[in-house]
C-alpha cells in the first residue's frame, strides 16, 4: 500500500517527488516519462525495500540519489533506454565556433567510420544485424524495440552488449 501512495505523488504534478525530478532532469522534460517509468519499474521489483525505507524515515534521499544515478550514470537502465548520442549532438550544431569543434566532430567521424569498419568484418548473427540495425542505425530504445519486435528489452540489450565487446575487442 505504501508502495502504490509512493508512485502515486512521483507521478503527481507538483508533488515533492515530481519537482525533485523536474529539478535533476532540467532541461530535458521530454525525457521524464521514460524516468519515471524506470523508477518505477525499480521500485516495484524492491517493494519490500522501498517500503521498509519509506517507514525509516529516509526515503526522499533515498528517492533523490535514485533519480540522480538513473540520469547521471552511464550503466543505469534509463542511460541504457533513453540516450543522447554525441553524433546527435554534432549533427544540430549548425555554427561551429572554433577549430576545437571542428576537430572534435572530425574525430568523432573517424570513429564511426572504424566502428562500422570493424562491424562489418565480425562475425555476427542474424539476430545481431537486427538489433544493431534497430538501436544504431534507425536509433531505437531498448523499450522501442521490445515494442517493435516482440522480445524483452533485456534480450535486446545484451544482444548490443555483446556486439560492443566483440568490437572493442577488434580496435584493440
Amino acid at each position: 500500500m505504501v508502495l502504490d501512495n509512493i508512485l502515486k505523488e512521483i507521478c503527481t504534478s507538483g508533488s515533492i517527488y515530481d519537482e525533485i525530478i523536474n529539478n535533476l532532469i532540467t532541461p530535458r522534460f521530454d525525457l521524464k516519462p521514460e524516468l519515471i517509468s524506470e523508477i518505477a519499474l525499480s521500485f516495484l521489483e524492491n517493494k519490500e525495500k522501498i517500503e521498509r525505507i519509506y517507514n525509516e524515515g529516509y526515503f526522499k534521499y533515498y528517492f533523490i540519489n535514485v533519480v540522480r544515478f538513473q540520469i547521471h550514470s552511464n550503466t543505469s537502465s534509463f542511460h541504457k533506454n533513453v540516450r543522447i548520442k554525441d553524433y546527435d549532438f554534432y549533427e544540430n550544431i549548425t555554427i561551429l565556433d572554433d577549430d576545437q569543434d571542428i576537430e572534435n566532430k572530425i574525430i568523432f567521424e573517424e570513429k564511426l567510420d572504424k566502428i562500422q569498419k570493424i562491424y562489418k568484418n565480425i562475425s555476427k548473427s542474424w539476430f545481431d544485424n537486427l538489433m544493431w540495425e534497430e538501436y544504431f542505425v534507425k536509433d531505437k530504445t531498448f523499450r522501442e524495440i521490445e515494442k517493435d519486435w516482440d522480445i524483452d528489452h533485456v534480450s535486446a540489450f545484451h544482444c548490443i552488449k555483446k556486439m560492443k565487446i566483440k568490437i572493442k575487442k577488434n580496435i584493440k
